[in-house]
């Protein structure tokens, strides 16, 4: 305090004074206008009127600078008569004649130097009054203004002495100083002297005529203390004047009785002093309530509810309240003629507050029953008696004359003075009325007084409109209290003043004949205006559906007809002698218009006719609502709509203008309610229009879009909206009907698309375009913080405060920004952001405002709001200050980011010139710090959209390979150590030059900087997921006592909508709304007792909904930020590749991640509706921790295959790592056990009717069980073959460790997997199933395999094959069903082929019946002989890539494959030895022997990789069950009997087919040649690798046979069954064309293939095993050597994984792909190698023997060849 004192003493003293009253002098607007003008600086109308504006503004601000320091402390003397020398020379009048706003300023700012009041009574501190303390000052002042110089305004002189006297009286009465007493003595001189220069007329005219003098709270109460110290300090002077107005009075009547003209310079200071009391206190925006001091009321006089302030007059009241209300008594006492209106407006103007209207009502009431029952002349019963006087007179008049009366502009019985007394009563008793409603039904119930029927009667008579206008404006003061207003809706419709019954012939008579004749002559509309104001009072209550029953057809028609018949839509056309009446008459009809169209709900009975009968006979139609005949009007080009369209039109053109004149505050208002009904009837199309269609009514409407794209007829083109839309540009004048415009313009593009069309209306025009553009910024740059958290409705704008106004103007702004964004392009969100909308818009090129003559745009505006507190320490402004707003430009930049048109632009935009992102997320979480509030669901929101378009830049910036970019993203979210680099100021250009810094440099506690070792911090991507809080508390129900919960619950679900965000809330409005409606409709005396109590708990039940909202917001923003995180992690690890992001970082981070996110959803406080997302992101997390652990092992393999490793092992065996998987150790066994632990918590947790939380978590355990994974051998042929049983054994306890933790939750989780996996969602059965065999592959111990057993569920799942047989059928039709049944299929046929992989499970899946039951499938039969939807293609089974529904026969290899796998599981598992398992095989087989038949026949003409893996299965399953029959001798049917010879019958047709096979493909030359030929469009190079493995499949499967089926017979010829003929042409012949065309038809048991055949198999199989195995090794050296391969090779082998952007790829990534690849490759190469080598070994051990059983009798020299060339072919390999 004492600095500041000192500063500014220091300025002063500096001649601050003089400097501003010099720079008044100098700096005048117009002169400065003037040079702008001649340098060529001002533009049109708007840009001069923000010039003016702004000069005016400098001025005004330069005098309430001295104002303000007046306010303060006291001028000195110098400083004083500079002042009063200034105003002496220079005080400004302006057009009105009245001063200007600085002369007025200046003038307050003496009135404080003079104000010695506040001073009173305290000696020392009036001592220290420079007027005090220095002895000259009163001396020197009051000289100069004793002084007869001339004064540029006298009046400002009669004032400053004015002033000064009341000063000097001041100090008299407080101060004793006889050096002061010459000087005091004078204060009666200047009294009459400021008389003498009517200081009071001059005064009442500055302050009547000033329309902003009662909003400044220091000048009104320094004008206040100068009219009381007057009052109360002067009271013989106060006396003088009334005896001085009583004598004018006198003189006034004398001349009057002598038809003489008053004297012209007649003194009336008094009556002009009661008429600046009644202008100082008419008025009190500010609340003061300073003209309460004037009443010193009794208790007595107090109401009841005025208790309160009776409390405050127990003490005796103070001698200057008693003193002024002496004033009024005194003033009121036998009141003169001349005197007696400025007296009752002086009691107007006093009575004007709740406190001053009670005073003044009990103060008329106590003077009517003084003088013993007489009454005095300013009373209630004076009042209302001489009204009555002048009614009966006035009506017995008019009974006489009729209408002719009317004729005279008064009535024959009012003179203009009374008439100026009654307009003056009447306005006193509106003023009343208006602000006491005690005293307003005390009047009204008076039975002695009687208003509503004197003012209803006098309005009747043949008066001066202006008495009717004022009789109707007192009755409207009335009708504010709805029990008054309900009366006077009968009264009204008795009276009859306007017509509302078809009389006859007798004409119009009443307003309406008022309005024609009388008004429209004279070009005065008082009475239409008091009307209009009186329909507007009344239309606040519900219009009554009974109105004007009886005798006509009720309701409100007449009086909506007159108001828009008569007065709207003719207002435009009449003549108007001030044109401040045209624009009010237009805003007072719209103003009722609006009310009645915004009441109005539309139902169907308002389509209907109904029909009443009246009185006297004769039937009527019944009136429809208001609301409904003015909704037919808006959506119809009617007058109605035509003249709304042209008052926003001429309001747009005035604006444009920037001019004032009378009438513009009217034209305002009118266009503002003009804006409104639009925007109601857009808002209520939906639901008018919808009835309209549903009941095929008549009605012809048009939806009010396409009106507005209609031609104005002004200007003869298509631009309604253009004008609505400039209403935005002048915001900062009118801000209520920016917002209204912007409103109307949402809901227009919301109910239709015209988005094109409008942006083509708004650019058509350059500069009005750029217009719209600069005032939707303007909007948007508004820096008033919220202040309310609720949404601004309609209805209440009028009663909000303009920062509230602009608050909504921004968010509905930006919603209109946000729902165009997704409309087709052009829209109205690329217009107003910048974007260019005469070209593609992902070509427009960004820029900042200024640069290549950029204009500002909103969304520079956006990110200036966004960019607010980015480079300093407190962290950004705007999410505090405007959440809402804040919340809104968040998700605008997210949209404008994630849109396929914007997102190139807006992310080079905001990247490269503005480095956004990183600003941003520099200052996330948004979190409240000390002394913030800000609701936690908006900082969330905000968050939540921040996160989203942090994930859009990286996931762009990491494909587009800006490394740098994405590197500082990374750090800010990942590192644990703090950075040097994140932690700078972010306008320090060094930052981008530090970027290359690794995030393994500055993670895991690694130095950063000098000062800085191993300090860890929690990662920032840690920290956002700790500001997400699971927990959610929701309200309990309502305790009702007399309300039906249940009725009441269902009213709530009936009021739920869904809202923009996709939330469903409860309405609030519509839930109060139905309440109290249901509440009215019921009556009863039950009903009415209790009805406080019911609205008691009607205000809990919303309570309790609106709390119940508040918790669904803060779920719904907990589970937006939630997703919002789950979008960056995912981006982070699904698109950093790893040089951005180091696989054991990757590794550390996902289990950081992991383990948090369970312990949060583990609590017990969190609620499943948070928690269900969770789920999720595990899954996403854990897929992610097992690719790291695949890469991890991939990128293992070249350095396993080194010499230092091999030795180690013998050099055969390549794997990965045990338990430190990712190679650095960091998932630990212990890390691993207790994340399993809570995985299966949380699932257990979940088992309640989550299924999809359950779903998700099944896929994420699936991912954690494969992680530990076994020795992979990648066999390099070099030795044997020898495991690492170290790693083996790691493996073993990884899996037993999970077994054990698993087993840890007993049969309850067994259960529940089980029962998800027989029933529930099909996506839940799927996964289920899938985890059981995950499981099933470790279960060791078979415990889960007993459970399954046991429970029955093995059975289930075996029956349900049957059961799901005809959903498999229809899987085969052309156009399937959905394919949910294929998948749940697949599942079940993987889980049981896991359980046939072992004894156990074999053994238990045969007891289960599994073949019988497959035998019984019908779907195995309905193999397609060829693909039907790929006709005329010749591609026979391929699938298209492209195609997401697979072919049919693919389809159906699905089915199948799965059971021939599970038959070769059971019989690998039990053994070909095992009898009932070849039994219950063999019947499969035999049950299903036309489709083994089709298979083993079928001759594709196309080569497919599925074809021959078909083939592949099937001669499996045929060669290991089928071969070892003995059915020659004893045969395992010998129990079936007479069947014996079916089956002997199947197994030779089998035998035959298999012997069929040989020579189509166990000849490797033409398989060779076909697949060499075909092209890389037919067969892919990975697919002939894998044709020739099952084509070497096929051949070691009948080779099988043929071993057993050759073994298996005896030695002698008898015996001996001969499978191929005695002929070796084949072996022999160059040729081979002919022997691969060998017919079907022509193999026969009685000729079978020939030898020849397998000896040319045996050579080409040796042929090709050298070069396979060189090949085999040349891909070992390429893997053990994978770094020094080159560019060109490393994209030979990833070209078949990656096609696309191969060049962009890191070297490292592309090695790791190549090394997965030609692992994969060497594998291919050993099975093939393997392959080869049994066909040989069996060749070799078992071709002789049958041979030699063949040739016995053949010649010894053929037989001898034979032997030679195979052990030729086995030695050489």
């Amino acid at each position: 305090m004492s600095l500041t004192t000192n500063f500014t003493n220091e300025l002063v003293n500096n001649g601050l004074v003089d400097k501003i009253l010099f720079l008044l002098l100098e700096f005048l607007p117009d002169k400065e206008i003037e040079k702008l003008a001649k340098q060529r600086a001002i533009g049109g109308f708007k840009h001069r009127h923000q010039v003016m504006e702004l000069l005016k503004e400098i001025r005004s601000s330069l005098a309430d600078c001295l104002f303000s320091l007046a306010c303060q402390s006291p001028f000195n003397k110098s400083n004083s008569m500079a002042l009063i020398n200034f105003m002496k020379k220079n005080a400004c009048l302006n057009a009105e004649g009245i001063l200007d706003d600085v002369s007025i300023t200046l003038l307050t700012t003496f009135m404080y130097c003079a104000n010695v009041s506040d001073s009173a009574g305290q000696s020392d501190m009036l001592k220290s009054l420079p007027c005090i303390a220095d002895t000259s000052y009163i001396a020197d002042i009051q000289q100069l203004l004793l002084s007869d110089d001339a004064w540029v305004v006298h009046g400002v002189k009669s004032v400053f002495q004015f002033v000064w006297a009341v000063m000097l009286r001041n100090i008299a009465q407080h101060y004793d100083s006889q050096s002061l007493q010459e000087h005091i003595e004078a204060d009666e001189m200047l009294i009459d002297l400021a008389l003498e220069g009517n200081v009071f007329k001059f005064l009442l005219e500055t302050i009547n005529k000033k329309k902003n003098f009662h909003e400044s709270e220091f000048r009104i109460r320094r004008f206040h203390t100068l009219v009381t110290d007057f009052i109360v300090q002067m009271p013989l002077k106060i006396k003088e004047l009334r005896n001085r107005g009583d004598e004018a009075a006198r003189i006034l009547f004398a001349h009057a009785q002598e038809g003489l003209e008053p004297p012209v310079n007649l003194p009336r200071h008094f009556e002009h002093f009661m008429r600046l009391i009644s202008v100082l206190y008419s008025k009190d925006d500010l609340n003061l309530e300073l003209a309460v001091e004037y009443w010193c009321p009794s208790e007595q006089s107090l109401s009841p509810s005025r208790s309160s302030y009776a409390t405050s007059y127990r003490h005796r009241p103070s001698n200057r309240q008693v003193s002024l209300f002496k004033f009024i008594r005194m003033a009121g006492d036998l009141l003169p003629p001349s005197l007696y209106v400025p007296y009752i407006a002086m009691l107007s103007g006093l009575a004007t507050g709740p406190l001053c209207a009670h005073h003044c009502f009990n103060l008329l009431k106590v003077n009517g029953l003084s003088g013993g029952g007489s009454v005095t002349s300013v009373s209630w019963d004076h009042f209302f008696q001489s009204l009555s006087r002048y009614y009966s007179n006035l009506r017995q008049e008019t009974g006489a004359h009729h209408v002719g009366g009317q004729r005279q502009i008064l009535g024959r019985g009012i003179t203009p003075q009374e008439l100026d007394g009654l307009v003056t009563v009447l306005k006193l008793i509106q003023t009343v009325a208006e602000w006491d409603e005690e005293a307003r039904i005390g009047l009204c119930e008076n039975q002695a007084w009687l208003p509503i029927v004197l003012l209803f009667g006098i309005i009747t008579c043949s008066v001066p409109p202006l008495l009717k206008a004022e009789c109707l404006k007192a009755l409207s003061t009335f009708a504010k209290t709805p029990e008054l207003a309900a009366n006077l809706w009968q009264a009204l419709e008795n009276s009859q003043i306007l017509p509302t019954l078809d009389i006859g012939s007798s004409g119009r008579s009443g307003i309406p004949l008022d309005l024609e004749i009388v008004e429209s002559r004279n070009e005065e509309f008082p009475m239409t205006i008091g009307f209009l104001e009186f329909m507007s009072c009344l239309v606040q209550i519900p219009i009554p559906n009974t109105l004007g029953a009886g005798l006509r057809a009720p309701g409100f028609d007449p009086y909506l007809e007159f108001l828009r018949d008569q007065v709207f839509l003719k207002f435009h056309t009449r003549a108007y002698r001030d044109t401040k009446e045209k624009w009010e008459v237009a805003s007072r009809c719209l103003q009722i218009f609006h009310k009645l169209l915004f009441d109005h709900n539309a139902s169907i009975e308002d389509f209907m006719d109904h029909i009443l009968d009246i009185q006297g006979g004769g039937q009527t139609v019944a009136n429809k609502p208001a609301g409904h005949h003015l909704m037919v009007q808006m959506f119809k080009d009617t007058h109605l709509l035509k003249l709304i369209l042209y008052i926003i039109h001429e309001a747009c053109e005035v604006f444009d203008q920037y001019k004032t004149f009378p009438g513009s505050v009217h034209l305002e208002s009118a266009a503002l309610y003009c804006l409104k009904m639009i925007d109601i009837a857009i808002e209520k199309q939906a639901e008018f229009f919808g009835l309209v269609r549903s009941q095929s009514l008549g009605a012809m409407v048009t939806p009010m879009d396409q009106l507005l794209m209609s031609i104005n007829p002004k200007t003869g083109k298509a631009d309604h909206l253009v004008d609505i839309a400039k209403f935005v540009s002048h915001a900062t004048a009118y801000p209520e009907h920016a917002l209204i415009a912007v409103k109307v313009l949402f809901s227009v593009v919301k109910t239709s698309n015209i988005q094109s069309q409008i942006v083509g209306l708004f650019s058509v025009n350059e500069v009005v375009g750029k217009e719209l553009i600069i005032g939707f910024v303007d909007c948007l740059e508004t820096d008033e913080p919220e202040e309310e958290e609720g949404e601004l409705a309609l209805q209440d704008i009028e009663n909000q405060d303009i920062v509230n106004i602009r608050n909504a103007t921004r968010l509905v702004i930006l919603r209109l920004l946000l729902f165009s964004l997704g409309q087709p392009a052009p829209n109205l969100a690329h217009f107003f952001l910048g974007f260019d909308v005469r070209k593609p818009i992902s070509k427009s090129s960004l820029q900042d405002p200024g640069v290549l003559g950029s204009p500002r745009t909103c969304l520079h505006a956006i990110l200036s709001i966004l960019e607010k507190g980015t480079g300093k320490g407190s962290g950004l402004i705007s999410i505090h200050t405007m959440p809402k707003l804040a919340e809104h430009c968040y998700q605008m930049v997210y949209q404008l980011c994630s849109n396929s048109e914007t997102s190139i632009s807006i992310m080079r935009y905001l990247g490269m010139t503005h480095n956004f992102f990183y600003r941003h997320l520099k200052h996330v979480p948004f979190v409240n710090r000390i002394g913030q509030n800000t609701n936690e669901k908006l900082l969330l929101n905000q968050q939540a959209w921040l996160l989203k378009s942090v994930a859009v830049e990286i996931r762009l910036t990491s494909v587009n390979r800006q490394r740098s970019y994405t590197q500082r993203l990374l750090k800010l979210l990942l590192e644990d150590v703090p950075s040097t680099v994140v932690d700078r100021d972010d306008n320090d250009d060094e930052v981008y030059g530090e970027t290359n810094q690794s995030i393994m440099e500055t993670t895991s506690g690694q130095q950063v900087g000098p000062n800085i070792l191993g300090i860890q911090v929690r990662r920032r991507i840690l920290q956002i997921l700790d500001s997400i809080d699971l927990t959610q508390t929701y309200p309990g129900n309502v305790q009702l006592d007399l309300l039906e919960p249940s009725v009441t619950e269902q009213l709530i679900k009936a009021c739920e909508q869904q809202m923009d965000n996709g939330m469903t809330l409860c309405n609030i409005h519509a839930l109060h709304r139905e309440l109290i409606g249901r509440l009215n409709a019921q009556q009863g005396p039950a009903i009415v007792g209790n009805r406080p109590r019911i609205l008691q708990e009607i205000q809990e039940i919303l309570k309790n909904v609106v709390e119940c909202n508040q918790s669904k917001e803060m779920a719904g923003a907990k589970r937006h930020a939630l997703d919002a995180w789950r979008q960056v992690v995912e981006i982070l690890f699904a698109s950093c590749s790893q040089d951005l992001l180091p696989l054991d970082i990757r590794e550390t981070i996902l289990l950081d991640l992991i383990q948090e996110l369970l312990t949060k959803v583990t609590d017990d406080a969190t609620v499943p509706e948070l928690t269900a997302p969770v789920s999720g992101i595990l899954i996403t997390l854990m897929t992610n921790l097992l690719q790291c652990v695949v890469v991890d092992q991939s990128k293992a393999i070249p350095e396993q295959l080194s010499t230092q490793y091999v030795h180690m092992l013998d050099g055969s065996v390549i794997h990965g790592s045990g338990t430190s998987f990712g190679g650095s150790g960091v998932i630990s066994a212990a890390v691993l056990t207790e994340i399993l632990r809570k995985f299966l918590t949380f699932l257990v947790q979940s088992s309640a009717g989550q299924l999809r939380v359950r779903s998700n978590l099944y896929g994420a355990l699936m991912n954690f069980l494969q992680m530990p994974k076994k020795v992979h051998e990648i066999p390099t042929l070099k030795g044997r073959n020898v495991l690492d049983s170290c790693m083996l054994s790691e493996y073993e306890k990884m899996t037993t460790a999970s077994l054990v933790v698993i087993n840890e939750f007993g049969d309850s989780f067994m259960e529940l997997v089980c029962r998800d996996a027989c029933d529930g969602h099909d996506v839940g059965r799927m996964l289920a199933l899938s985890l059981m065999d995950c499981i099933l592959s470790t279960d060791k111990q078979n415990r889960w395999l007993h459970f399954l057993n046991s429970k029955g569920y093995l059975r289930h799942i075996i029956e349900s094959l049957v059961q799901e047989d005809q959903s498999l059928q229809d899987m085969l039709r052309p156009t399937p069903e959905p394919l949910r049944a294929l998948y749940i299929y697949e599942s079940k046929m993987s889980l049981l082929t896991r359980i046939g992989e072992t004894t156990n499970g074999a053994e238990v899946l045969l007891q289960q019946g599994i073949m019988g039951r497959l035998s019984e499938c019908q779907f195995l039969e309905l193999r397609p002989e060829r693909d039907i939807t790929r006709r005329g293609d010749g591609a026979g089974d391929i699938v298209k890539s492209d195609a997401f529904i697979p072919t049919v026969l693919h389809r159906y290899r699905q089915l199948l494959f799965p059971v021939l796998k599970l038959c070769i599981a059971i019989m690998t598992s039990l053994g070909g030895q095992h009898k009932e398992a070849t039994n219950q095989i063999l019947r499969f087989v035999f049950s299903h022997s036309e489709l083994f038949t089709a298979i083993l026949r079928d001759h594709p003409s196309h080569i497919s990789v599925e074809a021959f893996q078909e083939l592949s299965l099937t001669t499996a399953v045929i060669c290991r069950t089928a071969a070892d029959v003995d059915y020659y001798g004893g045969s395992p049917y010998d129990a079936i009997g007479q069947s014996q010879l079916v089956i002997q019958g199947h197994l030779s047709r089998i035998q035959r087919q298999i012997l069929a096979l040989v020579p189509r493909y166990c000849i490797h030359d033409h398989w060779n040649k076909r697949l060499k030929l075909a092209s890389e469009n037919e067969i892919k190079e990975e697919d002939k690798e894998k044709i020739r493995l099952s084509l070497l499949e096929v051949n070691s499967n009948i080779i099988a046979y043929c071993r057993s089926e050759v073994s298996s017979t005896g030695s002698t010829g008898q015996s001996c069954n001969v499978l191929f003929t005695p002929s070796l042409s084949e072996a022999l012949t160059r040729n081979y064309h002919q022997v691969t065309e060998i017919p079907m038809a022509s193999l026969s048991a009685t000729k079978p293939p020939s030898l020849g055949l397998i000896v040319r198999h045996l050579q080409q199989v040796a042929n090709t095993f050298l070069p396979s195995f060189d090949s085999h090794q040349q891909l070992v050296h390429k893997l053990s050597n994978i770094s020094e391969l080159s560019a060109e090779e490393l994209k030979e082998f990833i070209k078949p994984v990656l096609t696309d952007r191969i060049e962009k790829l890191s070297t490292s990534y592309r090695q790791q792909v190549a090394c997965e690849q030609i692992a994969q490759m060497i594998c291919m190469k050993a099975k093939e190698l393997a392959l080869k080598y049994c066909i040989l070994i069996k060749l070799k051990r078992y071709s002789l023997y049958f041979l030699f059983k063949i040739l016995i009798k053949t010649n010894t020299n053929i037989r001898k060849q034979i032997q030679d060339n195979i052990n030729h072919k086995c030695l050489r390999y």
